[in-house]
């Protein structure tokens, strides 16, 4: 009987945190493999295969899934993460306080925790960790008003904000740039790119040896301390044992030099397959087949410069997509997404809204003529779309945007790059573009979705959503949160327009039946996989 294991987003609201979407398959082990299995397992090595390949494991500053996928809570930990219902919980702290306004944040640091490189981990490095997050990622700012983390003793930190924050741990636990925690020499030592050279965390694998586009292999870590209860792993968090000595990330661009290495027993799991190879495994009872509803594909707008920096324009573009064309584009069946006018995903019930659904989906290329010559377009000037090869599904729904605006009369021009130049050009060159197109999983809170942020690109900096999100993340009360955030997004459909979405994909892994315990929360998760 073939394996297909569902995974279902759920919200969760408990205590005064906020939590939401997400989903698992199975929790890790309860103990170690037992007998010849175990022993077995620690000699073999775990081949996987990201969907893209990346060798800048910096995840607060590269927000690629594949890098978080090799490198976040393996190899790097943060002080808070997420369990399955995205839920807080501790990692490098052993707990929090926060204060009745939720303006003081107070993190008691797990003690003798040791960093791959033997030093152990103090407040000192945890300050320097906090801060380069703050000072790196505009959300993080806007979040905590421009507040610094500080050493209160050697295992203590504290944050204190101007304004409220009620969901600071979520932002921390959850957020595509991610909060890692390394040595505080190794900062230091950053030159002016900012990223990080030195891959050091406290996980209990680290890096071993990097081959640019070939491999990345990790190692077992002797000296990780896990936290939590033994067989108590879920989302993101909680008892971590590596199992397996060495895990091998193998950087293969090629779909079906993948398929058949899952297929050999080379490689044994993927979330890197297309979508016209399903059925091979879904209907093969040596494959697991894991599907989830965790990604949102979207149409981001350049607000910065050029054409779509005018929201007539970006409405008038809106109006003639039909996303359900451009996800059967990509995907090819209906089984494999879902149609969706909310930023927020279905299971997140307190956040999730219709608001300006009126404006989705509207396949209408005669108003769209009618906005854009209001907007005052000349339908000479191309509409500039930025796409990364890398990425099928998106290069496909570019070619169907392009076919749904020439035949409104609005000529399109399918910008392809590899996804580092597609990352330089988006980032740094908006006078060379008009619009990208990537995805977004689960946030717990409408304001940590980043292509919402001003300083990110699409540079969404209207004045009016900037001020609503900092309401929400200031709203103590979840009622007056929630109305904020539908009347904000019945405003971005009907007015401001910074992106268009699709709907929601639903991605799958492939993994070999003979690895056990190899979860999906959004990645792959193989901290607790054995044989």
């Amino acid at each position: 009987m073939k394996r297909l294991i569902p995974i279902l987003l759920a919200l969760s609201l408990l205590l005064c945190l906020t939590a939401c979407g997400g989903g698992k398959t199975e929790t890790a082990p309860t103990a170690a493999p037992s007998g010849d299995a175990g022993e077995t397992a620690a000699d073999q090595v775990l081949h996987l295969v990201p969907a893209n390949a990346t060798t800048n494991l910096d995840i607060l500053m590269n927000t690629s899934d594949e890098a978080s996928l090799v490198v976040s809570g393996s190899v790097f930990e943060q002080l808070v993460t997420v369990n399955a219902e995205y839920q807080p919980i501790p990692e490098l702290c052993t707990g929090w306080d926060v204060n009745e306004d939720a303006t003081e944040y107070v993190y008691h640091l797990r003690e003798g925790v040791k960093f791959h490189n033997g030093e152990t981990m103090t407040a000192d490095d945890v300050v320097a960790s906090m801060n380069r997050w703050v000072d790196n990622v505009a959300t993080a700012r806007d979040f905590t008003g421009g507040a610094h983390f500080e050493k209160v003793d050697e295992n203590t930190v504290r944050i204190v904000m101007p304004a409220s924050c009620a969901y600071l741990n979520n932002l921390m636990g959850t957020y595509a740039n991610r909060p890692i925690i390394v040595p505080a020499s190794v900062i230091e030592n950053i030159d002016d790119t900012g990223i990080l050279t030195e891959f050091i965390g406290t996980g209990p694998y680290k890096i071993a040896e990097i081959k640019e586009d070939q491999f990345i292999r990790l190692e077992k870590f002797e000296d990780y301390q896990p936290y939590g209860t033994d067989g108590d792993f879920s989302g993101w968090g909680g008892y971590k044992h590596a199992y397996i000595n060495t895990v091998v990330f193998d950087l293969i661009s090629d779909e079906s030099t993948v398929v058949s290495g899952l297929r050999s027993k080379r490689f044994h799991a993927s979330s890197g397959i297309g979508y016209d190879s399903y059925d091979l495994f879904a209907s093969d009872d040596e494959f697991n087949v894991t599907m989830s509803s965790a990604e949102m594909p979207m149409l981001i707008f350049n607000k910065a410069e050029g054409l779509a920096s005018d929201a007539a324009f970006r409405r008038g573009i809106a109006a003639a997509l039909n996303c359900d064309e451009i996800l059967y584009g990509a995907y090819g069946s209906r089984d494999f997404y879902e149609l969706n006018s909310s930023y927020m995903f279905p299971s997140q019930e307190a956040w999730y809204t219709d608001a300006g659904s009126e404006y989705y989906n509207q396949g209408d290329g005669e108003k769209a003529v009618e906005l854009l010559k209001e907007a005052g377009y000349d339908f000479t000037t191309p509409f500039k779309l930025l796409v990364a090869s890398d990425s099928a599904d998106f290069y496909n729904m570019a070619v169907v945007i392009k076919s749904q605006l020439d035949a409104a009369g609005i000529p399109c021009e399918i910008l392809t790059y590899d996804w580092s130049t597609f990352v330089q050009i988006r980032n740094n060159e908006p006078e060379n573009y008009n619009a990208f197109i990537t995805s977004f999983s689960p946030k717990t809170v409408p304001s940590m979705n980043l292509y919402l942020s001003s300083g990110w690109a699409g540079w969404c900096t209207d004045e009016h959503i900037q001020t609503e999100l900092q309401r929400i993340n200031a709203s103590i009360n979840m009622e007056e949160g929630v109305a904020i955030w539908r009347d904000l997004q019945e405003y971005m459909w009907s007015d401001y327009m910074p992106v268009v979405n699709f709907g929601i994909q639903n991605v799958f892994m492939i993994s070999s039946a003979e690895v056990q315990d190899l979860g999906y929360f959004e990645r792959i998760t193989y901290v607790n996989a054995h044989f």
